[in-house]
Parts: C-alpha cells; sequence; structure tokens
C-alpha cells in the first residue's frame, strides 16, 4: 500500500524555499509516530532539506542522477518504480514529497495522511490538484493554534475511493 503523507496550507501550499512555510511541533510528531518504522520515499530536494537519514525508517532518496550521493544511511532509486521495488512486501510505503514526486504518485496512492494548516501562507510549492471525489475521509482531529503550533491545524486520513485516479 502506498501512502502521501503532506501537510498544506488552505490553498495547497506546501513550501517555501525548500523548507515548510510554518512551524507546527505538533505536526512533525505526527509525522514522526505515522513514518516509524515503515520504508520513507523522498525527492532530492527533500531529502537536501533534511539533510540526514530519518532514524527507525528506511530512507529511500530518488534521483535520475545514478551518481547522486545521498546521507549515510539513505538508499537511492533513479526511478519511482525502482523506489517502489525496493519496498516490496512492505505493508505501508510513505511518500513524503516534493511537489514532483507527488504529482507522480498521487494516482497511484491508496492513502493520504494530511495535516491541513488552517491558514493561507505565502509560498513557491504547491501539492498537486486532487480530486477530493476520489478520496473518503476516515478521520479528522482538529486542533487550535498555541504557543507550540503558530496556526491552527487538522490532522485528516482519507482512504482512495475510486483507483487510478487523482
Amino acid at each position: 500500500m502506498l501512502s502521501i503523507i503532506v501537510a498544506m496550507d488552505e490553498s495547497g501550499l506546501i513550501g517555501r524555499d525548500n523548507d515548510l512555510p510554518w512551524h507546527l511541533s505538533a505536526d512533525l510528531q505526527f509525522f514522526r509516530k505515522t513514518t516509524m518504522g515503515k520504508p520513507l520515499i523522498m525527492g532530492r530536494h527533500t531529502h537536501e532539506s533534511i539533510g540526514r537519514a530519518l532514524p527507525g525508517r528506511r530512507n529511500i532518496v530518488i534521483s535520475h542522477q545514478s551518481d547522486y550521493q545521498p546521507a549515510t544511511g539513505c538508499e537511492l532509486a533513479t526511478s519511482v518504480d525502482a523506489a517502489l521495488a525496493m519496498c516490496e512486501g512492505g505493508e505501508e510505503i510513505m511518500l513524503m514529497g516534493g511537489a514532483s514526486l507527488y504529482a507522480q504518485c498521487l494516482s497511484l496512492a491508496d492513502k493520504l495522511y494530511l495535516t491541513r494548516v488552517k491558514a493561507t501562507l505565502e509560498g513557491d510549492t504547491w501539492f498537486p490538484a486532487i480530486n477530493w471525489e476520489n478520496w473518503q475521509r476516515q478521520s479528522q482531529q482538529c486542533h487550535p493554534a498555541d504557543e507550540r503550533n503558530a496556526y491552527p491545524y487538522c490532522f485528516e486520513v482519507y482512504q482512495r475511493v475510486n483507483s487510478a485516479q487523482q
């Protein structure tokens, strides 16, 4: 099963200058809890913004440059198909972005873990257009802003209901 994990604002914004446009401590905790122990696929730019392997997970970096050297503890795949093949037999494969990887894989995903930031912020990178009719919300937990989370936010989990469509 392929799952996408992403945080976005009300306009679908996911990034600014190769980083997150917000600081939400709870989202980082949600990400860690949701992805722990699972294979984690990311694009090269996302990997470089993190700069290291995320502990407790198999880190697979996709780059079309076959000589690219990811950080210690990360594995290289030169395509989405190669990355998915490396995870064969895994119960749930987590895809964490960035935008081009989300666009390539949205039609393949079975599940979507979404942190919806209840704000409209400035940035330069958006999640691809999604047809919400193809997804059914399984859960939603909303929280107000507080001293550790600059904006109100909701954790939402969606399951695909119509296969092979975005």
